[in-house]
């Protein structure tokens, strides 16, 4: 085409390629959007599920270690009658190492939290009991439940041909049951404290297990296996 004929040639862009050309664009522009708003999503549930489990997991740290100091004297059982799934009564030493205070505490969950109350020791080993109450009940954790399906924070276990039983004594505990209590297993699901995922995926679940027993059974051992012994 000649040089006068590009002067006189008057096409442009039609209003037909225009629109092809802006709703290409706006896919375009939708899928980078989701693209990003699927990987802040992803990230802010990880983050918030990173979150949950610190949560779980220094309250979960802090309860086994009251129960790894529950053996205060030799064939004491410090795991107390009326424990249940969801409250756990023991009684454990705090204070110095040489001096050692024993304390009745339980943590039981109440909603969605997590309480422990204090007591004093009333009575004299082995009829421990509970005493006057120490201060208010403390809260540990907000926003956890048990780790489904199950209904239950704490289950009780005992020795059973010389093994610790993998079936949970039945609660609430009663009878010679907490005087056989070797092991308390506890597992719990956490929630972030605030995240704007709100899903099930940013809780997180945690578990662990204390033994009660310092030595392990002998296979041919008449007596029941007790705890702290």
């Amino acid at each position: 085409m000649s040089l006068s004929n590009l002067r006189r040639d008057q096409r442009g862009t039609t209003l037909v390629e225009l629109m092809v050309a802006l709703m290409a664009g706006i896919v375009i522009i939708s899928a980078l959007s989701m693209v990003i708003l699927t990987t802040l999503h992803s990230t802010s549930r990880v983050t918030a599920r990173v979150h949950a489990t610190q949560r779980a997991r220094i309250v979960m740290v802090r309860l086994m270690e009251q129960l790894h100091s529950a053996c205060v004297t030799p064939e004491i059982a410090p795991i107390q009658e009326g424990s249940t799934g969801t409250s756990l009564r023991f009684i454990h030493q705090t204070g110095a190492a040489v001096q050692p205070t024993p304390l009745y505490s339980v943590v039981s969950l109440s909603g969605d939290t997590l309480y422990q109350q204090d007591y004093a020791v009333s009575g004299t080993p082995p009829a421990w009991g509970q005493g006057a109450a120490i201060g208010g009940p403390r809260t540990l954790l907000t926003d956890v439940g048990p780790t489904p399906p199950s209904s239950s924070i704490f289950s009780y276990h005992r020795y059973t041909g010389g093994t610790i039983s993998q079936t949970p004594q039945t609660v609430p505990l009663a009878g010679v049951d907490p005087s056989l209590t070797v092991e308390v297993r506890a597992a719990l699901t956490a929630a972030p404290e605030s995240t704007p995922v709100k899903d099930a995926g940013a809780a997180a679940s945690v578990q662990n297990s204390a033994t009660l027993r310092l030595t392990p059974p002998s296979y041919n051992e008449g007596s029941p296996a007790r705890p702290c012994q």
